[in-house]
Formats: C-alpha cells, sequence, structure tokens
C-alpha cells in the first residue's frame, strides 16, 4: 500500500474563498442598516430582529471558523490540497478545484503549534516572482472580494482559497486538526525527499513573523 498522509483541514478555506468570513460581519451591517433606517419598525422589533440576526451571524462564523475537511493529503509523489472523496459530492464544480504539489516544486515545508493542532506551510521551489504579475493577481483578488460582498452568490465562481497561494512570498497555508507540530513532522519526514527540508518553527519564532507581518500590513497601509 502506498505510504501517504491524510489529514482534515480546520476552516472555511477547503470550501470558500479566502476571506469570505469577513464578509459575513459586513452583510450583517448592511441587512441591520437596512432594517434601521429603510424599515423603520417599532423599536421593540428592531432590537429583537437585529439581536436574532447577530446571534445567526455569530453562530455562522463559529461554524465556518471551526469546521473540517477532509482537504490535505501528502504521499510519495507529493501534497494534494482540496476536497476529496465524498466530501466533494456537496459542493459545485468550481469548488472541487484540487491543487497537486509534487515534491519536485516544493522547496520547503515550515511547521508551527496551534491550538487547534499544527499549521503547515508550504513554499513552492518557484523562480522569482515578477513584481508586476504579482500585482495584477492582487488586483484581482480585490476585485473578486468586491464583487462578492456586493453579490453575495459570487463565491459561488470562485475557488476555495485553500488551493491559492497566498503571496509575498508565496506559500500555501493548511491548518491542520488533531496533530502536534512534532507528530506532524514525523508522519511527512518518510514522505519527503531529502532535498525538501522541513523545519518546525518554536512558539517565540511563530509570534515574532506573526509581529512583522502586522507591522508590514500596517506600514503598507
Amino acid at each position: 500500500m502506498e505510504n501517504r498522509y491524510a489529514g482534515l483541514v480546520r476552516g472555511s478555506s477547503a470550501i470558500f474563498p479566502r476571506g469570505y468570513l469577513w464578509l459575513i460581519p459586513l452583510w450583517y451591517a448592511v441587512v441591520a442598516a437596512m432594517v434601521e433606517f429603510k424599515a423603520r419598525p417599532p423599536s421593540w422589533y428592531s432590537v429583537w430582529a437585529l439581536g436574532a440576526m447577530a446571534l445567526a451571524t455569530c453562530t455562522a462564523i463559529a461554524v465556518l471558523v471551526t469546521t473540517r475537511n477532509n482537504a490535505f493529503l501528502a504521499d510519495d509523489g507529493g501534497i494534494l490540497l482540496g476536497l476529496r472523496a465524498g466530501a466533494r459530492r456537496r459542493f459545485g464544480r468550481r469548488r472541487q478545484l484540487t491543487r497537486y504539489l509534487p515534491w519536485p516544486e516544493v522547496h520547503q515545508l515550515k511547521i508551527a503549534a496551534r491550538r487547534y493542532g499544527a499549521c503547515l506551510e508550504v513554499l513552492p521551489a518557484a523562480p522569482a516572482a515578477d513584481r508586476r504579475r504579482m500585482t495584477w493577481q492582487v488586483v484581482l483578488r480585490v476585485i473578486a472580494a468586491g464583487l462578492t460582498a456586493a453579490i453575495p452568490p459570487a463565491y459561488l465562481l470562485r475557488a476555495p482559497g485553500l488551493v491559492w497561494p497566498r503571496l509575498d512570498p508565496p506559500r500555501y497555508r493548511i491548518p491542520l486538526y488533531h496533530v502536534t507540530a512534532e507528530e506532524l513532522r514525523v508522519a511527512l519526514a518518510p514522505l519527503a525527499p531529502p532535498t525538501v527540508p522541513i523545519a518546525v518553527l518554536p512558539r517565540w519564532q511563530v509570534r515574532a513573523l506573526s509581529r512583522r507581518r502586522r507591522s508590514r500590513l500596517t506600514t503598507a497601509a
């Protein structure tokens, strides 16, 4: 039998496009404003209606943040990202898109411990990214996010965020349930070739990288 490791991916990135969760509070705010300023219901009804919608919004976010999807597989040939098996039948063709990363196209694996398990970052062995191409990708993603915000069903036409790399630097981020950072390293070590290093980041380094990314985003803004 072929050696492989399958994991449960945390969150909605295996089903919905990246940033989808941020749109749910936005839609709630728009509906609440319409109820308050357009419909102008009685004050007692407005409080109950907005409270019920707020509860539904928080429940939807909590469910999507903690959902588990069969969307990660590593074997002797490489890494497969995206829904697999019976999970694929529940969603449309666009969200069934998968991404296969052969080991020769992987530069490095980084693993960080999380409260829910471990977060794996896959750095592709790609040539230096063209700055104009990266800028164009950012523009397209902003346009797609704006279209989804304006027309909620538009997310059905977008691929899930898990199969698209993050930018600067290009990398795939996979949050995995029910596995520690060390257990994940032990599971991936026999599958990855010697040319692909596996680094387990200590907690202090993870926090330092997070602060650096936040400061970079603040400076760019």
